[in-house]
Formats: C-alpha cells, sequence, structure tokens
C-alpha cells in the first residue's frame, strides 16, 4: 500500500516538528510544502519535495490525501474551510481558529464534506497523559472531587522581544493555558464554569503575567489553577513532563487529581489510596503505587494517528468539534479575568 500523501503548510517553527514526525512515520510521506515566503524553496529542496507558495496550488496540483496547517491562527479556518471543500483531510494547529465564530464554520464545512480534522493538541498522544487520562476514567480514583494544576516558570526577557508577545492577547492565557485546559479535558472531561483572575505584577506591557482560577467540571468535580510565567519554579508540564529535551527536565508533579479511592499525581505518576479491606480515613496508611511510562514523540504519534483516520484505520482522538470546545474553555478563562464574572464555556460558544 502506498504511503498517504501529505502536504505541509507554512515552514515555521511548529513546522520543524511535523517535519521532524514526518521522517519517523511508518504510513505517510510528505510529499508537498507550501509557504507564502520563497526563501522556504531551500527547505522543501532539502527534503526534496516540490514548493509552492499558495496553499491552493499545492492543494490542487500535489495529489494530496491530507494537509498539515501549520499558518499562524489567523489563516487556519480560510485553509481548513479550502481543503473540505476539496475533500482533503486536515490537521489544523491548535487552536482551531483564531476566533470561534471562525472555528464554528470549519466544524460546519468539515461535517458537510465528510472529511476529517484532527487539531493539533499533541499532548494527547503523549503516553502519560493518555495512561493520566485511563486512570481518572476508569474509576479506579472513584468519584473524581477535585483537581489541582500548577504551571509555573520564568519566561527569558528575550522571548518579550518579539512585540506581540507583549501585546494583548500574547500573555499565558492564550498562548499557554489552551495547552493545559486541553489537557483537564482530555483527562478529565468538559468545564461547565470558570471563574478566573489575571494581573500584570511584574512584566511591563499589555499582557497578565499572572493567573488564578476556580473551575468546576461537567462531571461535579471543582479544581483549581495558578498559572504564572514569572517565576523561577520545578512545577510546570514543561519542566516536569520530559515531553520536550530542549527543557530542564524536574522531578516534581503540576498536577494531582483527587478522588474518593484514590489520588493520582502527575507526570510522576503515583497513584495513592487505602489498602484494599481496610477502613478508610485519616488515620489509616495509605499505599502507594508508581508505574514506569516509557516515552514517544507526540508529533510523530500525531501524524502516524492522522494517517490512519486518513485510511479509516481510526477514528480521531480530537475532532474538530472538540478542538473547538477547548479554545472555548480558554476563551472563557480570558473573559471571566475581564469581566469578573463566571464563564460558561458552552455558552460563550453557542453565543459565538
Amino acid at each position: 500500500m502506498e504511503p498517504v500523501r501529505l502536504g505541509l503548510i507554512g515552514g515555521g517553527l511548529i513546522s520543524a516538528k511535523h517535519i521532524e514526525g514526518s521522517k519517523n512515520i511508518t504510513d505517510g510521506s510528505l510529499v508537498a510544502l507550501c509557504d507564502v515566503n520563497p526563501e522556504c524553496q531551500s527547505l522543501a529542496e532539502e527534503l526534496k519535495i516540490p514548493f509552492f507558495t499558495d496553499h491552493r496550488r499545492m492543494i490542487d496540483e500535489a495529489n494530496l490525501e491530507g494537509v498539515i496547517d501549520g499558518t499562524p491562527n489567523q489563516f487556519h479556518a480560510e485553509i481548513g474551510i479550502y481543503c473540505a471543500g476539496k475533500g482533503i483531510h486536515v490537521l489544523t494547529e491548535k487552536p482551531i481558529a483564531a476566533t470561534l465564530e471562525e472555528g464554528k464554520r470549519m466544524v460546519e464545512a468539515v461535517e458537510e464534506s465528510g472529511i476529517s480534522m484532527l487539531v493539533g493538541h499533541h499532548r494527547r498522544y503523549y503516553p502519560p497523559i493518555r495512561r493520566a487520562r485511563e486512570i481518572v476514567q476508569s474509576g479506579e480514583l472513584g468519584q473524581l472531587v477535585g483537581v489541582s494544576m500548577l504551571w509555573a516558570l520564568m519566561k527569558p526577557d528575550v522571548y518579550f522581544e518579539v512585540a506581540w508577545r507583549s501585546q494583548k492577547g500574547g500573555g499565558p492565557i492564550l498562548i499557554n493555558i489552551i495547552h493545559e485546559m486541553d489537557n483537564l479535558r482530555f483527562i478529565c472531561g468538559d468545564v461547565a464554569e470558570i471563574n478566573a483572575n489575571a494581573r500584570r505584577l511584574v512584566r511591563s506591557g499589555e499582557v497578565e503575567d499572572t493567573v488564578s482560577m476556580r473551575f468546576e467540571l461537567v462531571g461535579g468535580a471543582l479544581g483549581t489553577a495558578l498559572v504564572t510565567d514569572t517565576a523561577p519554579s520545578p512545577w510546570s508540564y514543561e519542566l516536569t513532563s520530559g515531553e520536550n529535551s530542549d527543557y530542564f527536565k524536574t522531578d516534581q508533579d503540576c498536577y494531582h487529581f483527587l478522588g474518593t479511592k484514590g489520588s493520582l499525581s502527575f507526570p510522576t505518576m503515583e497513584v495513592w489510596s487505602h489498602p484494599h479491606d481496610r477502613e478508610k480515613g485519616w488515620w489509616e496508611p495509605l499505599m502507594r503505587r508508581s508505574e514506569q511510562i516509557g516515552y514517544s514523540a507526540p508529533f510523530t504519534a500525531q501524524l502516524e494517528h492522522f494517517c490512519k483516520v486518513i485510511r479509516g484505520d481510526d477514528k480521531p482522538v480530537i475532532t474538530a468539534a472538540d478542538g473547538l470546545m477547548t479554545l472555548a474553555t480558554t476563551l472563557a478563562v480570558l473573559e471571566s479575568a475581564e469581566t469578573g464574572r463566571a464563564v460558561a464555556p458552552q455558552e460563550l460558544l453557542e453565543k459565538a
């Protein structure tokens, strides 16, 4: 069977992850590259594939089965809708779109065309995240009652030399919390309501540097999250998970999931519970079970999955509608911080 023919739109930083992943998959092949910057032709020559400066031409001429969209957010809707009209499957980078309105148009186009659209929340393919989901959703922890999330690190000053990162929309809510909200939804289920506060405590510019939130899950569990990009700490997904070797790795946790039968720490993957057939209570000893989970590259796994979805051999780990709800949940954090009121992601989506 011939490998699935994939085209990549965008030659920037995130596309480098997809290019590297494409070199390690067994069921697909990168056969075309598109970027509005003609200087990216050298990258296509290095990969020995055709180069285009217009995504429509690439889609029309390269005989593609799937497209990877690595462009800036504002182009996702145009590209996704065009692919849907041509019957081409899409893996679009997160977030699904720049706005909920555009995202809803994409979901409608996907449903009308019958294609599959995956949204690039690549952490869903990382084995510790998948195992945490299995533990929580299997009922091993009993009824989920609480979630605690901590994302704290220090972004260097050079990070903010890119102008838009100091401007409205460039803070940790829209850049970083979207990852945390997708992890939360994937592991625990949808968020019913969010109360958030955001402050610019240290940095100059227009954006927040510290965010706190309280949330309630649709299943009833309550949770808290603290996010800051201005405190050196070992407690963030980036520094604890080991997913990206570019980051210094610590041996700490960033999430805790609390249930009536036990609790789970992530990413150390320690489950704490009372021994079976023993009385439960604070005076009783707890037993600890630790799991060792092997590493696999999430961008490679994501592309392998995309190819299987295109062939009809697998169902999407994340659909366009699912990715849209992650965007709505993240924007609910922003709206709550701006208005001072509780915001329901579902209602925000319905109003869009």
